[in-house]
């Protein structure tokens, strides 16, 4: 009976302990947010780079909210190597407030989400209003603004801590540390710039390392030199084959035509005529003949 009973005790216990488990609310480990006005359009680029703990069971899917006028463009995981792969989401579905996607997550990896988002301009002054909606705890929470080289008169609600990246942008960036589900974080920022370049303009473009011969992806001219002089050759011999094919075919077709015509003269209706003062056979286009010097008589 005590054995029963213990059991019973244990296996109680067991599921109630799984049983809580499956139920634990989902947590982020760490969510970077990051805010990049007019980067590579004349917006703002918001970019998500989220975790979560290494104990969380996958798979699980995972909801997040998006500004009603965002406009998705990247849902993808990174892989071992740093590259992107696009991630399995089901989205963006809108509703009256906003929208949402939902991320299948069956990997423990880092999840990329990227969206655009309308700048207010005013003038040389833009304004961005950014707010995280507290889907999720997050037990450190960070967002950082890289701005434009031209941005002057910035200034952010709440404040923010200046630096410089090591391409020599400039960055704002705070740490919000570990916030509670549905606690929200509004984020004001205000700057004032002259002009409408972007920031991933092509003049900007550097090659990551400098371009030799030995590159990836590089096409070298030397490289296929001798495949093009080849290729002129083998043209240069098939043009002159046919050059004088043609035009030895052109000199046989000339000869037919004029022995052609000259058959065609001869046979040609009234075409024999006589001298009727000596019998001497005209030819075609005589008017005296050709022994007597008589005056031919042409027929009717």
């Amino acid at each position: 009976m005590r054995k029963c009973l213990a059991l019973a005790i244990f296996m109680g216990a067991f599921f109630s302990s799984l049983s809580a488990h499956a139920q634990a609310p989902i947590k982020l480990s760490s969510l970077q947010v990051q805010l990049w006005p007019e980067y590579d359009q004349p917006s703002m680029l918001v970019i998500y780079d989220l975790k979560l703990p290494d104990d969380t069971r996958l798979p699980i899917s995972l909801t997040l909210r998006l500004p009603k006028d965002a406009n998705l463009v990247a849902v993808a995981l990174q892989a071992a190597d740093g590259s992107l792969l696009n991630a399995d989401y089901q989205g963006p579905a809108k509703g009256d407030s906003g929208q949402s996607i939902s991320i299948q997550i069956a990997t423990a990896a880092i999840y990329h989400i990227e969206y655009y988002e309308p700048l207010t301009k005013a003038g040389d002054e833009r304004r961005f209003s950014y707010v995280w909606a507290g889907d999720y705890a997050v037990d450190d929470l960070a967002i950082s603004i890289r701005m434009p080289l031209d941005a002057t008169n910035v200034s952010s609600d709440p404040s923010m801590e200046a630096s410089l990246g090591p391409d020599g942008t400039p960055y704002l960036r705070k740490d919000f540390g570990a916030l509670a589900a549905e606690s929200q974080v509004p984020l004001q920022l205000t700057y004032t710039k002259t002009s409408d370049s972007l920031t991933a303009s092509r003049k900007d473009l550097q090659p990551s390392e400098p371009l030799g011969a030995a590159t990836a992806g590089r096409v070298m001219l030397s490289n296929y030199l001798p495949y093009i002089v080849g290729m002129l050759g083998l043209a240069l011999i098939i043009g002159g084959s046919v050059y004088f094919w043609q035009s030895s075919r052109g000199r046989v077709m000339a000869r037919e035509r004029r022995h052609r015509r000259a058959l065609e003269r001869e046979d040609r209706p009234g075409s024999e005529v006589y001298c009727h003062q000596c019998g001497t056979r005209a030819h075609p286009g005589d008017r005296f003949c050709r022994v007597c010097g008589t005056r031919l008589r042409q027929p009717e």
